[in-house]
């Protein structure tokens, strides 16, 4: 009989395989069942290894009823020769998954070896209802003492999964927290993605900035080794008190598995079909399969800060210290002088308020310019924000004006802290009064000089006209005397007005809201021109959320997409233009935690001006 070539190197290996057996020492063959994990929870995925000590041939599976099969059968072959006796095991592994309540036991799965059938042990899963599997691990851990919590389930069986982590599940309002994002798997992967990011309602987030390539290090989780990325970091700033949910992270992975030969009738095929020759040094047959990944739902405990805050406190969290500085201590009136305010440290630099500023009524100012230099790490946010004052004092002499404390709640010693304020005295020397100053490109006094030449004496005759009756009896007259006192009836009357907008801050705030948040969309596209990403899309969060805070006189800690929209309702706006600034909000979202799949910056500020467009008008 004439062997095919393609045989050769087949039958080659199995004769050299029976010489070495014959010779070698055969013990007695084994063949077990085992779980990853016995007790679950519904839904959760489970390992199944049957293994063999010895060689074998035609296994066949129990009945999963029970179970949905994932993946498998896996199969894997191991040798060793040790002082001349061969030693050989083969395994099969599936991966299934629970998907009722109750117990359920998994019959033996059986072999052939040595001329004999072999059935391995049973095996009892007992399946709970979702959710309380996580919840009793979440409890084993928190008294085991660990820092952090996990909430991610950690059974071996799962080959490739998400796992969130934070630094703290209890802090204060206002606190910095380390959320961590990682990915864990045993399996090669080919790609992977995010579908949809967890919503951030009632945090206010800094990414922290991530490498281009996943980095893969060795962790070990309940006896089973993993490689392990970090995806997202981020510091997360709780804004409301309460127990606070980040929402579960879901995306996609692509693994690459190797899969079981399939059965042949060619004699030579079924001989090689021998589980020997089914490990990957025999077989390359791989094939790519997507999973989808979910992570568990992590719950965050926010707690009130201690009360007593001294009047200079506005929300500051952290460590702080504060820098002022006056660029010019004796000036001209109509010169502009500026005030320079910056607060460095570690916290929630970004939320932040400057210290209030008794300017002199004689001085004309304007919004400070803020500038924020702020880094995200592990170890949290630190950096500084500076506030930069641009004032025109208008007449001469001297004046005195404060910048007041900065109060913040150290967290070192959970104690308020205040950095005292600093008084300035400046004087103002007369100016010229002919001046215009300009700032910005606005002209706050424009002034026009008119009757400065010298005029022609006329040198015809004039022309009077007399006129009947006397001034004094006309209506012009009486009208003239009582405008006087109808003036300054206006006059009371548009003061009491103007107090009671100054004294009512949040209608003030509410009046101004189209206006500031056209400032920080202007600030928006400037840093959209300059490619500044990061910027960018703070100015339109805080361009959004500012607006409607301002215009609707919502605190910032009671802001939630909830609270919004019901806020919207009352106020007749319709569904649609709710439904747009809930989706404008999500695409900034999206476009912070992944840039590879979320809108363009420039399609983000085109949705930010119709909103806010839209409900400028529809609000009553």
């Amino acid at each position: 009989m004439k062997i095919k070539g393609k045989y050769y190197l087949r039958l080659l290996t199995a004769l050299m395989l029976c010489i070495v057996t014959v010779f070698s020492y055969a013990e007695e063959s084994r063949f077990t069942a085992s779980a990853s994990n016995t007790t679950v929870a519904v839904g959760d995925q489970i390992q199944l290894t049957f293994q063999l000590e010895g060689s074998g041939k035609n296994f066949q599976a129990p009945n999963f009823a029970d179970f949905n099969v994932l993946m498998g059968p896996s199969q894997s072959t191991s040798m060793q020769f040790i002082n001349g006796s061969m030693s050989q095991s083969i395994s099969f592994t599936y991966i299934i998954q629970a998907v009722k309540e109750g117990v359920f036991k998994i019959p033996p799965a059986s072999i052939e070896t040595e001329g004999k059938r072999l059935q391995s042990n049973n095996l009892t899963i007992t399946v709970s209802k979702g959710g309380n599997n996580s919840q009793q691990q979440s409890g084993n851990q928190q008294q085991s003492g660990k820092s952090g919590s996990d909430n991610a389930v950690q059974s071996g069986g799962k080959n490739v999964f998400f796992k969130v982590s934070v630094g703290k599940s209890t802090v204060y309002r206002g606190e910095g927290v380390l959320v961590t994002y990682k990915l864990y798997t045993k399996v090669t992967l080919v790609n992977y993605g995010l579908n949809k990011m967890p919503s951030l309602e009632g945090f206010f987030s800094q990414e922290i900035p991530m490498p281009q390539q996943l980095e893969f290090h060795i962790e070990n989780v309940d006896g089973v080794q993993y490689k392990v990325a970090d995806i997202k970091k981020l510091v997360l700033f709780p804004q409301r008190t309460g127990t606070l949910s980040l929402d579960p992270m879901e995306g996609e992975v692509v693994a690459r598995m190797q899969v079981k030969r399939q059965q042949s009738r060619d004699p030579f095929d079924q001989f090689f079909n021998d589980p020997f020759f089914n490990n990957p040094f025999f077989n390359n047959s791989v094939q790519d399969i997507p999973i989808k990944l979910k992570s568990d739902p992590v719950k965050i405990v926010v707690k009130e800060l201690p009360e007593g805050a001294p009047e200079t406190f506005n929300g500051a969290v952290g460590k702080f210290s504060m820098e002022t500085d006056l660029d010019k201590k004796e000036t001209k009136a109509h010169d502009p002088v500026t005030l320079k305010i910056k607060i460095s440290g570690k916290g929630n630099l970004k939320l932040i308020d400057p210290p209030k500023i008794d300017f002199p009524p004689d001085f004309e100012t304007y919004d400070p310019k803020v500038n924020a230099n702020v880094t995200a790490s592990g170890n949290g946010v630190s950096g500084s924000k500076t506030f930069e004052y641009l004032v025109i004092p208008r007449n001469a002499g001297e004046y005195k004006f404060s910048v007041s404390g900065f109060t913040f709640f150290n967290l070192d010693n959970n104690k308020y802290e205040t950095v005292p304020g600093v008084d300035y005295i400046l004087k103002i020397g007369k100016g010229d009064e002919t001046t215009t100053t300009t700032v910005s490109g606005v002209s706050k006094s424009d002034i026009q000089f008119l009757g400065k030449d010298i005029r022609f004496i006329k040198t015809s005759q004039p022309l009077f006209v007399q006129r009947d009756g006397t001034l004094f009896s006309s209506p012009l007259f009486y009208t003239l005397c009582g405008a006087p006192a109808l003036l300054f009836v206006l006059l009371l009357v548009f003061r009491k007005r103007y107090d009671e907008m100054q004294s009512n801050v949040t209608l003030l705030k509410s009046r101004r809201a189209n206006k500031v948040a056209m400032k920080r969309l202007s600030a928006a596209k400037k840093s959209l021109s300059e490619n500044n990403s990061e910027k960018f899309l703070d100015e339109m969060f805080q361009a959004l959320w500012g607006f409607v805070s301002d215009r609707l006189q919502i605190p910032v800690s009671e802001l939630s997409k909830e609270n919004v929209s019901q806020a919207l309702e009352q106020k007749n706006v319709s569904s649609e233009s709710i439904i747009k600034f809930n989706q404008t909000l999500d695409a900034l979202e999206l476009a912070r935690f992944a840039k590879g799949i979320a809108a363009s910056n420039q399609e983000i500020y085109q949705k930010g001006i119709e909103v806010i467009t839209r409900l400028e008008e529809e609000i009553a």
